[in-house]
């Protein structure tokens, strides 16, 4: 729910930035980043989920997973930037403000998850 929340504003915020007069903002592919982001921390969420969280290979795979995600933001940045010369720095605007709003929220996630009694 949390989720659908946060992809739901951050798509409304992208579109909205996308709409002012400046060559900064100004891209028609303001959706892909949340799209991107959106199935990115559903997958990665399931994928440091499971498992022991006291454990060392909890601490690993977590940062295993934060820098594959960041490495796929950067190759998709720069494929788009390769596709699309004249949105390339809109498109990246969009993208790293989107990349930090779902990173806060991962965190927010991760402590709660980290915080909750361990169940059997």
């Amino acid at each position: 729910m949390q989720l659908s929340v946060l992809c739901l504003g951050a798509l409304i915020i992208s579109y909205g930035l996308s709409t002012l007069p400046s060559k900064y903002l100004q891209t028609s592919n303001y959706w892909i980043p949340t799209l991107f982001f959106g199935v990115t921390t559903i997958l990665a969420n399931a994928l440091i989920t499971t498992g022991e969280k006291a454990s060392k290979e909890f601490v690993f795979k977590t940062l295993a997973i934060s820098m594959a995600r960041l490495l796929l933001c950067l190759i998709t940045v720069f494929i788009y930037s390769l596709i699309n010369k004249f949105d390339a720095l809109a498109f990246a605007c969009h993208f790293m403000l989107q990349y930090i709003l779902f990173t806060i929220f991962e965190i927010s996630f991760l402590i709660k998850y980290i915080k909750q009694p361990h169940s059997n």
